[in-house]
């Protein structure tokens, strides 16, 4: 891992291995619930799965020749988010991204395992009704969404060019 400061061109494999926030990541405790937001189908279903990216769909630019990369979280929200449009039919997704999005979320999952333990039995419950109401300590998303919003504003104020994700569901909900 390189340290803070160090110079990079961003040219081949000199660009740094994580998102360069200027500052760590604080934690956050999150209770994880059940939701009645993000439906497994439907037209609302994609609308709330996009809301969850950003304008830039979670690129950045960096260096001096903005250099594109995209920051792995929002590569997994995507990730869900195609995995949901499968849900909707062949219509709306083919099977070459939802592959992909299977073995990275895999791959992904096993290599930052989040080892809180959540209690109940799975086999009984009813997710209707039960909740889990377990608490996890979580990275706080936030300041991701801000560096990535920041900077995709810049590069937007500096070249013109823009792109805001739009949903594709096309059929009835």
């Amino acid at each position: 891992m390189r340290l803070i400061g160090t110079f990079l061109a961003y040219k081949g494999h000199d660009y740094p291995e994580l998102l360069p926030l200027p500052h760590e990541v604080q934690t956050v405790l999150v209770p994880m619930d059940e939701t009645v937001h993000y439906p497994a189908i439907g037209a609302p279903s994609d609308a709330e799965w996009l809301a969850l990216t950003t304008p830039g769909f979670g690129y950045i630019r960096l260096g001096p020749e903005d250099r594109t990369f995209v920051v792995s979280m929002f590569h997994e929200l995507h990730c869900l988010r195609m995995l949901n449009l499968a849900f909707n039919g062949p219509n709306y997704t083919s099977f070459a991204p939802v592959k992909h999005c299977l073995n990275y979320l895999r791959q992904n999952i096993l290599c930052t395992p989040n080892l809180a333990l959540e209690p109940g039995d799975f086999e009984t419950k009813d997710f209707d009704v039960d909740r889990t109401h377990g608490v996890h300590e979580c990275k706080n998303w936030d300041q991701i969404y801000e560096f990535v919003a920041s900077n995709y504003d810049s590069f937007t104020n500096r070249t013109g060019y823009t792109y805001t994700p739009k949903p594709v569901w096309t059929g009835h909900a």
